[in-house]
């Protein structure tokens, strides 16, 4: 598993576990965030993806990547500025994605793959 700065596991974290957003950070590797986003469809329709400044790279590659691979089409995608109390610009990027009729199937036949792979680097 990829650590952090603070040798700490490198993981995207929800905010809620009831929620469906994706807080992604610069440190995040977009494989990790698309296997998150995967789970969290498992478990809602839509999902979003939200970043700052620089997770941007790293969330939009994650949602390119879950599009090409048929898992979600993009429901929404947008940016926001938030001043903070010192005056300083915050950007936000908020990339809503809904999960297709396939998403299942897809999903099931990569958990498949990726057991088989985890047991044969095991032996």
């Amino acid at each position: 598993m990829a650590m952090n700065q603070n040798n700490q596991p490198n993981n995207v974290q929800s905010t809620d576990p009831s929620s469906n957003e994706l807080k992604v950070s610069p440190i995040d590797n977009s494989k990790r965030v698309m296997y998150n986003a995967k789970n969290l469809l498992a478990k809602n329709d839509e999902i979003e993806l939200v970043a700052g400044t620089g997770g941007s790279p790293v969330a939009v590659r994650a949602a390119e990547s879950l599009v090409r691979l048929g898992y979600v089409t993009y429901e929404s995608i947008k940016t926001d500025t938030i001043l903070s109390s010192t005056g300083r610009r915050r950007t936000k990027l908020s990339i809503r994605l809904k999960k297709t009729k396939d998403y299942l199937k897809l999903f099931e036949e990569n958990e498949e793959i990726r057991k088989k792979t985890q047991e044969i680097e095991k032996s």
